[in-house]
């Protein structure tokens, strides 16, 4: 350990995923010097109900706040700023005293909403033009409350207002309710156009405005830490607190997301291509979902597969549960391209509207006697590849961007997973030391953005040094391969509702 002793010049960044929290201390020379990871559960009361306790977050974020000082001596007296990313589409209700109306809120995967309440004489072609929220509308806060108020009107009158995961946090922090654009972007009442939230969506909802917390920039300093969170964090009072961002924006910040056309892959349980850009890119037949960027005036525009990682998770524990998962990877190696004519098709969790939607599922074809643990991993490694190479071509056709590949996450530190990636997306591809601590590198961005240190994001690719590049080396072994799954993502598609709302 090292002591950190000297003038406040750090910043104090958290990352609050679907899996726990993430913690993380930077430099203003866009150095990490310290992380941690504590973890919360998610419940499923009932299909399609997918439910967090804000309470967890709380003590997750003061956990990992006292985790990482223990680590770091002299640390605490240097902190002088914080900033969270969080997860999006949150929907948590908090009465006129800021105080919970329930114990769980839905996380941003929870399917409750209820579009037909809200879609009226307004339709949802419409409503996407407007907002870019291109998941299924019922994931969205604004037809999520819609649900609240049918399930328990009692709960529905005593909520005051509906606010995001890192918004509650630093409600928390501070006692001050606010927003920031990438988080109002994602609560299906905001418009890409204006950047403020649309009366026709708030009134098809039935909702008033000020339901919604005030919307600030990402940079703004939105209060300082209380008295009551210091001691709960062990941290100075004072420290100011600046309005963050959506996960997805603060991940493409720190995934060199910081100018027009730059592109990257995040691969890990879900994957998705975001490409960051001064217009929303809205297409309403692949409904790439977009959110206003952490930089004023920028989008960033993404399509997803929602199960790559948890596919290769669910195969790992069928096939070779306990065992080591680099190595079960690996196992591909024994395979060829192409998998010996076997295909996997990754929407094991459901896809995105150009996959079919949330009713298709996956499933493996071309399966024969011959085929064996190492062909099954190795159409799999394909598959979610596959599904990845048809968001790129679709996001580098409707934004123009010719920029390098960047790729981040957990799926990227395979070596043979990432020439099977280059191969079948017939690109280099460009792999950074900022790996999973893309979005905690936003989130602290945001904070010497706010206080001064910076005077500019582009600062945030300072963190990127010795790019490494994968190239292709047989791109051309994959066209039989690409076919097939082509037919096969047809099929499974055809056999399988595709209504967006599964209950």
């Amino acid at each position: 350990m090292t002591d950190l002793g000297a003038a406040p010049d750090l910043v104090l960044a958290y990352d609050l995923g679907t899996g726990g929290c993430k913690a993380s201390l930077w430099t203003p020379a866009a150095t990490m010097l310290a992380e941690t990871v504590v973890p919360y559960p998610t419940s499923h009361p009932a299909p399609g109900r997918n439910e967090q306790r804000p309470a967890d977050w709380w003590d997750a974020v003061a956990a990992s706040t006292r985790q990482l000082l223990e680590r770091s001596p002299g640390a605490r007296e240097r902190i002088a700023g914080i900033a969270l990313s969080g997860q999006s589409l949150g929907a948590v209700q908090i009465d006129d005293d800021g105080e919970l109306v329930a114990p769980t809120t839905p996380i941003w995967s929870d399917t409750r909403g209820r579009p037909d309440a809200v879609f009226g004489d307004l339709s949802e072609a419409e409503w996407y033009r407007r907002t870019g929220n291109g998941f299924g509308a019922a994931l969205y806060p604004l037809t999520k409350a819609a649900a609240f108020r049918a399930e328990d009107p009692g709960s529905w009158a005593r909520t005051r207002h509906l606010v995001g995961s890192k918004d509650w946090i630093n409600l928390r922090l501070t006692g001050q309710l606010a927003t920031d654009p990438s988080m109002a972007s994602g609560s299906g009442a905001y418009d890409l156009a204006t950047g403020d939230y649309d009366d026709e969506l708030l009134a098809a909802a039935d909702l008033h405005r000020d339901v919604l917390p005030r919307i600030a920039p990402s940079s703004e300093r939105v209060g300082s830490l209380t008295r009551a969170a210091a001691t709960a964090l062990d941290l100075p009072t004072g420290i100011p607190v600046f309005a963050g961002a959506v996960d997805n924006a603060a991940m493409a910040l720190g995934s060199r997301g910081t100018a027009e056309g730059r592109i990257y892959a995040a691969l890990g349980s879900s994957s998705w291509i975001t490409v960051t850009s001064a217009r929303p890119v809205i297409d309403e037949h692949a409904r790439p979902y977009v959110f206003a960027h952490a930089i004023p005036g920028m989008f960033v525009s993404a399509l997803s597969t929602f199960s790559s990682g948890t596919s290769l998770e669910w195969l790992h524990a069928t096939l070779a549960p306990g065992t080591d998962t680099a190595a079960f990877i690996d196992l591909a190696a024994g395979s060829v391209p192409g998998a010996r004519g076997v295909s996997f098709v990754p929407t094991l969790a459901g896809g995105t509207p150009l996959e079919g939607g949330s009713g298709v599922r996956g499933g493996f074809t071309g399966l024969h006697l011959g085929a064996g643990p190492a062909d099954l991993v190795r159409a799999c490694l394909e598959g979610i590849a596959f599904s990845l190479d048809r968001s790129l071509t679709l996001m580098r056709e409707l934004s123009g961007s010719h920029e390098a590949l960047l790729i981040t996450g957990g799926g990227s530190r395979s070596p043979l997973w990432n020439g099977i990636y280059a191969d079948i997306l017939r690109s280099p591809l460009q792999r950074s030391a900022v790996d999973q601590q893309a979005a905690t590198l936003g989130a602290a961005a945001i904070a010497l953005v706010g206080l001064g240190i910076w005077d500019d994001y582009g600062l945030t690719d300072a963190a990127h040094t010795g790019l490494d590049e994968i190239v292709p080396t047989s791109p051309e072994s994959y066209a039989g391969a690409r076919d097939r799954f082509d037919a096969a993502v047809s099929a499974l598609a055809s056999l399988t509702p595709t209504q967006e709302n599964l209950s």
